[in-house]
């Protein structure tokens, strides 16, 4: 009976063993991923505080000798207040079209029975399988005929709704009881009431998710501003980066500058929304 406890304690010692090393095996991993996701960010933050000598030529990730010349040159030179205004006018007027409209969207979808749903949202998922560079022609030339031609609102317009933004907000209102909707309707509630006061509330955090989401997109678009803007006083950040590396072909330390000053926004952001995107994309996650 005493060498039955013995085999059964040392088979659970070797199983807590075994756990422990996987366990150690998978944190080990993620370090690994984490530390090559990270240290680009890291290097470019502190090459944008290096002069062009030590960042190619030191050999010490921080910088001996701090300076802040490259912000000076970028934001003076480049036309960058200019473009940093233009990328925030853009992505903060498309984000709260696109949550609003796939919101809207979404509880239609959701909640709404009507002939031939299912195969108009199939209609409408289908499009996302169509590559851009097959619509981008004609899109040109529609902005173009509308006079939105080198204006804001020319990159603005054709991404005011979103097919994932629509599908991720429905994944979520499928999962509200409807005989919540139900007695809001019982009590004379309009639609318009009860979509701003019952199914908004109940959906901030994919809401949040879905505007991280498009910030992001919106913020690092560069195929369709470079296409529609022109005028150095309507681009947006990307394409004034993209303008520096003809400018400074080798300025490597202004390149981290005016990347630092463009990715900050963003983490930022991400810094802010984090709580509800991670909770947001969870809850769509498991309802899909």
């Amino acid at each position: 009976m005493k060498s039955d406890n013995t085999v059964t304690i040392s088979r659970y010692r070797m199983a807590t063993l075994i756990e422990q090393a996987r366990f150690a095996l998978i944190h080990a991993i993620l370090l690994a991923i984490a530390f090559v996701s990270v240290m680009p960010f890291v290097w470019m933050f502190f090459g944008s505080f290096k002069s062009y000598v030590e960042l190619t030529s030191g050999e010490s990730l921080v910088p001996l000798a701090w300076t802040v010349d490259n912000y000076r040159a970028i934001i003076f030179r480049a036309n960058f207040p200019q473009a940093f205004w233009n990328s925030t006018i853009v992505s903060l007027i498309v984000t709260g079209c696109v949550v609003l409209t796939s919101a809207a969207a979404a509880y239609v979808f959701a909640k709404y029975r009507f002939w031939g749903k299912e195969q108009l949202f199939i209609v409408i998922l289908s499009t996302m399988m169509v590559p851009f560079a097959v619509v981008l022609v004609p899109l040109y030339v529609t902005i173009a005929d509308i006079g939105l031609n080198n204006k804001l609102g020319g990159v603005i317009v054709p991404v005011l709704f979103s097919t994932f933004g629509i599908f991720l907000m429905r994944q979520f209102l499928e999962g509200i009881p409807s005989d919540l909707i139900d007695a809001g309707r019982i009590d004379g509630a309009s639609e318009w009431w009860i979509f701003s006061r019952i199914i908004i509330p109940l959906s901030t955090a994919p809401m949040a998710a879905l505007a991280v989401f498009t910030f992001l997109f919106n913020w690092d678009n560069f195929l369709w501003p470079l296409v529609v803007l022109t005028s150095p006083k309507s681009q947006t950040l990307p394409l004034v980066l993209a303008g520096l590396r003809s400018l400074y072909w080798e300025r490597y330390d202004m390149w981290a500058a005016g990347s630092m000053l463009t990715v900050a926004p963003v983490m930022l952001l991400y810094a802010v929304a984090q709580k509800q995107f991670i909770r947001g994309i969870t809850m769509t996650g498991l309802k899909a």
